[in-house]
C-alpha cells in the first residue's frame, strides 16, 4: 500500500515537474536513479544541522557497497526547483529506486547507517533474485 501512494505522489510530483522544469539549467540531467542499480537519494542543503552527516554517510556506504548500488546526494539549493518536483518538505529526505529506477520508499529525516544498509540490501537482494530467475528461464 505505501509503494501506491508513495508512486501517486510522485505522479503528482510529475505535474509539478512541468511547473518548476524551467528553473533547471537546461544541461543538468538528473543523477539518478542509476540504470541499473539500485539506487539511494538524499536530498539535502548546507544549511540542514544533519545534512553533513548523512552526506558522510552516503559517501561511505557508496565506497562500501561500490558496484553493487549508487548512493547520491542532492543539494536542493544548487538546484532550483528540485524540492517541488520531487515534493521534499524537509531535509534531509532519503528516496530508495529499486533497479528498474521505480520508486519504492521514502523517508523524511535523517537514516542511521543500519536502516539505510537495510533497506539498500533489500533492493539489493530483490534485484539478484528477479536476475537469477530470469536466468533459470532462459
Amino acid at each position: 500500500m505505501f509503494r501506491r501512494q508513495m508512486i501517486g505522489a510522485l505522479a503528482g510530483a510529475a505535474l509539478l515537474a512541468g511547473l518548476s522544469a524551467n528553473v533547471f539549467a537546461a544541461d543538468w540531467v538528473e543523477p539518478f536513479p542509476v540504470k541499473g542499480k539500485v539506487t539511494v537519494v538524499d536530498f539535502g542543503a548546507e544549511w540542514c544541522a544533519s545534512c553533513p552527516e548523512m552526506e558522510a554517510l552516503m559517501k561511505k556506504l557508496q565506497k562500501d557497497y561500490g558496484d553493487r548500488a549508487a548512493f547520491v546526494t542532492v543539494d536542493i539549493d544548487k538546484y532550483p526547483g528540485i524540492d517541488d518536483k520531487y515534493l521534499i518538505t524537509s531535509m534531509p529526505t532519503q528516496m530508495f529506486y529499486d533497479v528498474h529506477g521505480e520508486p519504492i520508499w521514502v523517508h523524511t529525516g535523517a537514516l542511521d547507517e543500519a536502516t539505510l544498509r537495510e533497506r539498500a540490501d533489500i533492493l539489493i537482494e530483490a534485484a539478484e533474485k528477479e536476475k537469477a530467475e530470469a536466468a533459470a528461464k532462459k
